[in-house]
């Protein structure tokens, strides 16, 4: 106890302790408060030059780096200067303080890990592919559990391996009692190793009330903002155990489906004549069309000699016609993406008339362009089909 000593020589051995002991717990509280002007300070530097909100400075300040790295060097300064402070007058107190200050030291520096991870997780959380958030998070747990048993090595002077061992024979209350989270963080290896679903994804979970953009992948679960903007938290377990929809490959693709048809009135169906494929020739997407099919069925009709029968002769219909003109429409639309099918067809005849199918793929994946392109689609075809004398089927109400 030099210095104690050397200051007050006068004072009982007991009292010297006590001030011992004493000027050791207020270096330790005079360096976190330094630490935290030195962090208070870090802020006001950064805020005052407008750094940006996600660069490195700006995290390591957001995260308490630089004050934790201050603090945990400062503590390890500490921790040889209590035998300077204590002196050997009691050795069994003296080796329980400096374990105990020890045991500081060693969270000191796990904070200052901490940080780091921390401010990782935060700058390339949306940049990169990987769920970085829920990586961390697993990190992190891992690197507290190493801290509380180099901690209680410490304490108890026993070596870190002796912990481990009592470790494994608690295993299975341990399994039982972190069941949830041992599950969430298997499934969120589990999705991270097959790529189920990233930060930026829109997924569909209907039996979770999840329709909406993953904004962030946790640990043990999986944060979705819905397309009304709630948010909902869906355990990452039920990602890997139940069926969700994933739109990123729709998304990636560059091409967004178009699937919709229109109720043709069977009653409104019928041949074409002269006239009306005249009339049709000066519409510039069917012209080609009716050229080319009027020699065709003229060849067929010769070759069968049915040229002049109104009966047996092979003739153009409307509804053939204006399907070709939905077709040659939509080749010619600039917003529908020419990578991936694209046609007009009939499906079965139902009670509700005859269904006349556009399947197509927009080029514009985003969902308010695609609703607009989708409904000008539509309503030129709506508008259009009275020229072929086709009607639209539509059900009235019983009076």
């Amino acid at each position: 106890m030099n210095i104690i000593n050397t200051l007050l020589p006068s004072l009982p051995p007991q009292l010297k302790y006590i001030i011992a002991l004493c000027a050791i717990l207020l270096l330790i509280l005079l360096f976190k408060y330094i630490s935290n002007l030195l962090q208070a300070a870090t802020e006001w530097l950064l805020a005052k030059k407008n750094f940006i909100a996600k660069g490195w400075l700006s995290l390591m300040a957001k995260y308490k780096l630089f004050s934790n790295i201050f603090f945990a060097f400062a503590m390890s300064i500490i921790s040889p200067a209590c035998g300077i402070f204590l002196g050997d007058l009691y050795p069994n107190i003296s080796l329980v303080v400096v374990r105990v200050v020890n045991c500081l030291v060693i969270v000191a520096f796990t904070l200052v890990l901490n940080s780091a991870l921390s401010v990782i997780s935060d700058k390339f959380s949306r940049s990169i592919k990987l769920p970085v958030k829920g990586i961390i998070q697993a990190v992190k747990v891992i690197m507290w559990i190493i801290t509380i048993i180099f901690m209680m090595s410490t304490l108890m002077n026993k070596e870190p391996i002796y912990f481990l061992g009592g470790l494994t024979a608690l295993s299975a209350v341990i399994l039982l009692i972190f069941k949830d989270s041992i599950l969430g963080l298997t499934s969120g290896f589990q999705l991270l190793l097959n790529d189920l679903v990233r930060v930026g994804d829109w997924i569909e979970i209907p039996s979770q009330g999840a329709d909406g953009e993953v904004i962030d992948i946790l640990l043990t679960t999986i944060r979705v903002r819905n397309w009304d903007n709630t948010i909902v938290n869906v355990p990452a377990y039920d990602l890997v155990a139940h069926s969700f929809t994933n739109w990123r490959g729709m998304t990636e693709s560059g091409g967004r489906r178009i699937k919709r048809a229109i109720n043709i009135d069977m009653k409104s169906i019928r041949f074409l004549t002269e006239e009306d494929i005249e009339k049709f020739k000066h519409i510039n997407l069917l012209k080609d069309y009716l050229t080319k099919k009027e020699k065709e069925i003229e060849e067929i009709n010769k070759k069968r000699g049915v040229k002049d029968d109104k009966y047996n002769a092979k003739r153009l219909s409307n509804i053939g016609t204006f399907r070709m003109y939905c077709y040659n429409y939509l080749k010619q639309n600039p917003n529908i993406s020419d990578k991936f099918t694209c046609m007009v067809r009939q499906l079965a005849p139902t009670t509700e008339g005859l269904p006349l199918e556009v399947y197509a793929f927009s080029s514009n994946t985003n969902w308010t362009d695609y609703e607009g392109i989708q409904a000008d689609i539509f309503d030129h075809f709506l508008s259009i089909i009275d020229i072929f004398d086709l009607k639209v089927y539509q059900r009235y109400g019983m009076d």
